[in-house]
């Protein structure tokens, strides 16, 4: 019951008198005056005569006018708290203020309201000084966006929206963008439009956007539901997400599937920090992109049904700040050059912390402008038996590398092949790699692999603007490769 929650104890209406009109004599009436005639007027009909009906058309037009309203109204009488209870046109209005009262007394407030307007539709206004604080304040009413009729947004922001027009409903509504702003340095423009929700793809499809100085925790939240959630960071680096904010805000979304992370090298030393970890459980697609934090992210999810990972713009020519001794620390024993060797290994050690904790199916590798050392290639090719697609761009990997795609003999004669089931890989840009060793190492693999009956062999090969491939090296691989081979 309403009265249980921490609103009602925090806004405790035991019992309110309102006045009654008065019936007795007017002043200028006295019992002396007994020639002049006697004034009958008619006595107002008592409140508690209205009929219900009549009563919920009064207390409607009050929760409009005044919000809480409802919980002054219910206090009044038995009778009068039976009929707010059991009438949702009366709780149709829900008004929130981030100024107020605590956050976490508005998410019961606006639960309640959500609850005892069903299953008419309702009225969202949020007053909010600080942008930080709106998804906050509607995360509880989002569940029931199918019966929102209008959002009205005040504030540092304003905008006005008829919702019944644009059909939203759970099933459709899953995508999340999230825009971290300085709002020092990036104020809104008056020209600018910034919608809180526009229409997405695929058709009918609706996403949600916010935009904060800050990423809310989520112990100021009720759980999202989202299934896609897109965080981008401010223009030129301005303003940063600490990772444990981002990971703080991940652990409200429990059924996330697709997170995208773009952000700005921003360069701190996170090696003392006792990050959370974060269990996505039904998180299928991840992309870290523009960060320096990359091993902070992986080494801190729980991703157990990871199948496609995305790494781009992690390599910085810079070392990063930080010192760690973990296993897989040490120096590269293959001692192979590299223009990015601090970010290629945090890299390999956020994946290999990854690896280690979720063993993820994963099918889909893209490194673009994402390096690591050989010894990180080596451990991630050992482990990742379900990889069917790799594609790297722009790497410094040795042919120590590609080597590693060759089949393996071990002692008893058995053959041992790592990523048995790629099918898929793409080299663009590598310039450390030769020609010799690519023709090499492929022409080695397709000798195993499409003899096998199971058809887990390269299905398609792309190499493209590797300077130390050239035509002669592309005849080789045709002759094995066939049409699978890509060649610009």
């Amino acid at each position: 019951m309403l009265h249980s929650t921490p609103l009602a104890a925090a806004l405790p209406y035991e019992r309110i008198e309102l006045p009654l009109a008065s019936t007795s004599a007017p002043l200028h009436c006295r019992s002396s005056d007994v020639d002049l005639p006697r004034l009958h007027t008619a006595s107002p009909a008592p409140i508690s005569t209205l009929p219900a009906e009549l009563l919920i058309e009064i207390f409607a037009v009050s929760s409009v006018i005044d919000p809480l309203s409802p919980l002054v109204l219910r206090a009044v009488s038995r009778r009068w708290r039976q009929t707010v209870d059991h009438s949702p046109q009366i709780w149709r209005h829900i008004s929130l203020d981030d100024e107020s009262r605590s956050i976490h007394l508005q998410n019961s407030q606006a639960a309640q309201w959500a609850h005892l307007s069903s299953p008419l539709q309702f009225d969202v206004e949020v007053n909010a000084a600080n942008m930080d604080n709106v998804l906050p304040l509607i995360s509880p009413l989002l569940p029931f966006i199918d019966r929102w009729r209008s959002f009205t947004l005040t504030g540092q922001r304003e905008e006005e929206v008829n919702m019944s027009e644009m059909d939203l409903n759970p099933s459709t509504f899953q995508h999340l963008n999230v825009s971290i702003c300085d709002w020092d340095t990036e104020y809104l423009e008056e020209d600018e439009v910034k919608n809180t929700f526009v229409s997405s793809y695929p058709p009918f499809a609706h996403m949600m956007n916010v935009w904060v100085s800050k990423l809310p925790s989520y112990e100021v939240m009720a759980p999202l539901r989202f299934t896609t959630v897109h965080i981008t960071e401010g223009i030129f680096g301005a303003i940063s997400a600490h990772p444990r904010t981002v990971l703080d805000f991940l652990r409200a979304c429990p059924d996330l599937q697709c997170f995208y992370f773009h952000g700005w090298p921003h360069d701190e030393d996170l090696s003392t920090e006792d990050l959370p970890i974060v269990e996505l459980p039904h998180l299928h697609t991840l992309q870290l992109k523009s960060t320096c934090n990359v091993r902070a992210y992986l080494s801190s999810l729980h991703t157990p049904l990871l199948q496609n990972l995305h790494l781009a713009h992690l390599n910085v020519d810079f070392k990063l700040q930080g010192v760690y001794n973990e296993p897989g620390d040490s120096e590269d024993e293959a001692g192979d050059p590299s223009q990015s060797p601090s970010s290629d290994q945090a890299t390999g050690m956020g994946l290999r912390k990854l690896i280690h904790r979720s063993h993820p199916p994963l099918k889909v590798l893209e490194m673009d402008f994402s390096d690591m050392r050989t010894k990180d290639f080596r451990y991630i090719f050992d482990r990742l038996t379900d990889l069917e697609e790799f594609r790297i761009v722009a790497s410094d990997m040795s042919d120590k590398v590609i080597r590693l795609l060759k089949p393996n003999v071990s002692e008893d004669g058995a053959i041992q092949l790592r990523l048995p089931h790629l099918r898929i890989f793409r080299l663009y840009n590598c310039q450390s790699l030769s020609g010799n060793a690519i023709v090499s190492a492929l022409t080695a693999r397709l000798a195993q692999t499409d003899n096998e009956a199971d058809g887990n062999t390269l299905s398609e090969v792309a190499i493209v603007n590797c300077d130390r491939f050239s035509s002669r090296h592309e005849s080789q691989l045709q002759r094995v490769l066939g049409s699978r081979l890509r060649y610009d």
